[in-house]
């Protein structure tokens, strides 16, 4: 089986061990600016982006904890609730996304990961993947 991104275009899941998921974004040369998700034009200049892989580590900045049920499958939610963080990735985006842990596993500033994690199956067992983001272990 395999994990394959829920829509094509927003990331990339390596297939070899010891790889982290890539977000893919937008870059304009012209404004020198990164965008995420990826665009058709720069939102600033009008003029031509090019696709960049995003670094898979950033910076949490800023982070929530939700009391709600969320629709689809977080598997690591806890009592109906998940964490939501904004993570600063070194080539400029800020990322909004769920964040794997528990409530207070999270500090602002420390080092966080992408991590895939599967929504569903396609009908030929293939995890179909979003994204999160998980606290980094330093090695």
């Amino acid at each position: 089986m395999a994990q394959i991104p829920v829509e094509d275009g927003y990331m990339i899941i390596p297939t070899e061990k010891g790889k982290s998921v890539r977000l893919v974004g937008s870059y304009s040369p012209e404004a020198d600016e990164s965008f995420f998700p990826r665009r058709r034009r720069c939102p600033i200049t009008g003029g031509p982006v090019e696709d960049v892989e995003f670094s898979s580590v950033g910076t949490l900045y800023s982070w929530t904890f939700l009391h709600v049920p969320r629709m689809g499958l977080v598997p690591f939610a806890q009592d109906g609730g998940y964490g939501v963080g904004q993570v600063d990735l070194p080539e400029g985006p800020r990322i909004q996304a769920v964040i794997e842990g528990d409530m207070g596993d999270w500090e602002i500033g420390m080092k966080m990961r992408t991590k895939a994690y599967k929504i569903a199956e396609d009908k030929e067992g293939n995890e179909l993947c979003g994204f999160c983001f998980e606290p980094e272990v330093e090695s």
